[in-house]
């Protein structure tokens, strides 16, 4: 069978690695061929492309790498989408595609244009309530026409998309009877897959390896050390943690604080707003590769990550609590978010935060 994935991101965007690729080689292994549609960016592509052929060489994965349209706002994604429907016409065309799987709600309707033209089976990777995750997340500003605009024909899309679907792939269990008002047909054609980490890639720390870490980002050996992984924006509540990380440092004088992300110089506004001086020099701000990350994470004794409790965030499933437990390192997170408390109940993989006040931070 050949099977046709679609994805707007990157196979060489941290996201892409980290993600989607060990996913699709699974699939390969059970298919003929599966053909990928992605969209690149350029400096990525300049200097992973070769690495990534090469990869791909012992899978019978074939790439067709588009380039990302940088800077044009709804122009560029636009264009992108033209192009995406494009490829994908062409190469069901050449390859006589018997499914097509697609990774959100811009590839999906690539996918079921697909489908109704050849007849293929149309698989949607639902991921999270990706509509409403653009409000929460601030791209979508409800109050401007134009955003309203496009919230209204993605929810209207998105609907057609699941009651047309031959199967849906999301994220959480939550999310499930959600999805099923919203469209989904059949509870047995819906598949939760969360969020993974690569325990090839992620390997689980020793001591000898969190002293190394310590000692390269310029840590105390004896510290006790609050983590935070990942990007930085509206929903990623950073004043939450430099809250908890003031308080620690109340009860423990060698707490220090280890943020690894790429959104470094947002991170510093942050920093100067939320936190006292004499606390600046106790914090370590990284930015790193994803090959990078599972050598940084064991400096850690403990990863916090605080977001928004929306509608949207029962769809959420967190890629950095799967890293942080392939390595050893346990989590403290907040309740009202995909699957997460069901997840560390089970694992007994850290503490849930029920209030984020002073008092429930405290407890």
């Amino acid at each position: 069978m050949t099977v046709l994935y679609i994805t707007y991101d990157g196979l060489l965007d941290p996201l892409g690695s980290s993600q989607i690729l060990p996913y699709v080689k699974g699939i390969s292994k059970h298919q003929d061929e599966v053909v990928i549609v992605s969209f690149e960016k350029s400096e990525r592509f300049l200097y992973g492309k070769a690495g990534l052929l090469s990869d791909l060489q012992d899978y019978s994965i074939k790439w067709k790498p588009l380039p990302f349209t940088k800077g044009l706002g709804f122009i560029g994604k636009f264009w992108d989408l033209c192009r995406m429907y494009i490829m994908a016409l062409t190469i069901a065309r050449k390859h006589n595609i018997e499914v097509v799987h697609t990774r959100g709600h811009q590839s999906a309707l690539v996918g079921l244009f697909i489908k109704h033209l050849t007849k293929a089976k149309f698989i949607f990777d639902f991921r999270g309530l990706w509509v409403d995750e653009r409000v929460d997340k601030g791209g979508w500003d409800l109050n401007y026409f134009f955003h309203r605009l496009q919230y209204r024909f993605f929810k209207r899309a998105e609907r057609k998309l699941l009651i047309q679907s031959d199967h849906v792939v999301v994220l959480t269990h939550k999310v499930v009877n959600e999805i099923i008002k919203l469209g989904a047909t059949k509870k047995s054609n819906i598949t939760v897959i969360p969020c993974c980490a690569n325990y090839n890639h992620f390997r689980l720390s020793t001591e000898t390896d969190k002293i190394d870490a310590r000692i390269s980002l310029g840590i105390p050996t004896d510290a006790f050390v609050l983590g935070y992984l990942g990007s930085i924006g509206k929903m990623y509540m950073l004043d939450k943690f430099f809250q908890l990380f003031v308080m620690a440092t109340k009860n423990r004088a060698n707490c220090h604080a280890l943020l690894i992300t790429p959104d470094t110089e947002r991170l510093k506004q942050l920093m100067n707003r939320h936190l006292p001086q004499n606390l600046l020099q106790r914090v370590h701000i990284k930015s790193a590769t994803h090959d990078q990350v599972p050598n940084l994470l064991p400096a850690m004794d403990v990863m916090v990550s605080f977001i928004t409790s929306t509608y949207a965030r029962m769809g959420a499933s967190l890629t950095k609590m799967a890293e942080c437990f392939a390595v050893g390192i346990p989590v403290v997170v907040n309740s009202g978010v995909g699957d997460v408390k069901q997840t560390i109940d089970r694992l007994d993989g850290g503490w849930i935060v029920d209030s984020l006040s002073e008092d429930g931070l405290m407890e």
